[in-house]
């Protein structure tokens, strides 16, 4: 057994800690080891299992090995980031979890789930005031590296799952376009098909000019960066519908995200 163990450091220390997670993986099937989780890290798996499986639909319909998947990607996150309350607001280790849920959905699958240039969440009860905007808002991802939530709404964004907004959601997909601008993704196509979107966001902006409605609320023809954020919303909450009625739209948003929410069945992967 030491022998065993000696041997493992050695051949973390000549491989690198990429491709021993990945060899290891590839013998225990325990996501853990590919991302290189630590061991006093898993302990908190499952409380964490017990309150995603309390909250989150999505999380309701994942297979045993695609929670183990989920759980080994958000214990990782959850060591690379910071979370700051204001307005009194005390952040608790149960909304750090809820928090980075959201981020895990959006990119489950992706190989890209930790994004480099947020490394701080900034959390207030309700709506903030930005000097910025110069007014009140419910959630606000910067360039700089940040994103801000009202605890509030973020909430609410999963507590009805089928009404197209989801807060959480929301604002992830911008970090995900942020993030693009600056690093690239181990996912090959992943930028291309973010520069793609860009097509339905003019398209849908086309239409809205001349008075063609759409399912999609107006808050999406505001910018380029709204259409996929609030695309991003409807893909996860009302599926079916995007499909019927933007059905290239929603095929896009499947190869880009590589999941298919639609397939409750397997873990939302690609058919």
């Amino acid at each position: 057994m030491i022998f065993l163990e000696i041997l493992s450091v050695a051949l973390l220390f000549y491989i690198g800690t990429q491709s021993y997670g990945i060899i290891k993986f590839k013998i225990t099937g325990d996501y853990n080891d590919l991302y290189n989780v630590r061991k006093g890290d898993r302990k908190q798996q499952a409380m964490m299992d017990v309150l995603l499986n309390e909250k989150f639909r999505y999380y309701q319909n994942l297979s045993p090995e695609g929670r183990n998947k989920f759980l080994a990607r958000l214990s990782y996150v959850l060591n690379k980031v910071q979370f700051t309350g204001y307005e009194g607001l005390e952040v608790t280790g149960e909304m750090k979890i809820c928090v980075l849920f959201a981020k895990i959905q959006l990119t489950y699958g992706l190989k890209l789930f930790h994004f480099k240039r947020f490394k701080r969440f900034i959390l207030y009860p309700g709506s903030f005031y930005s000097r910025f905007f110069n007014r009140n808002l419910l959630g606000l991802t910067s360039g700089v590296g940040f994103v801000t939530l009202s605890w509030a709404d973020f909430q609410q964004g999963y507590l009805v799952p089928d009404d197209r907004y989801n807060l959480g959601l929301h604002e992830m997909a911008h970090a995900l376009r942020l993030e693009l601008l600056e690093y690239l993704s181990p996912d090959e196509t992943l930028q291309y098909m973010s520069d793609e979107m860009d097509k339905f966001s003019e398209e849908e902006q086309h239409m809205a000019s001349r008075g063609v409605p759409s399912i999609l609320r107006d808050y999406a023809c505001v910018n380029k960066e709204e259409f996929f954020s609030v695309c991003v919303e409807y893909f996860f909450e009302v599926p079916e519908m995007l499909k019927q009625n933007k059905p290239e739209l929603f095929t896009m948003l499947c190869r880009m995200l590589n999941q298919n929410p639609l397939n409750t069945d397997i873990d939302y992967r690609m058919k």
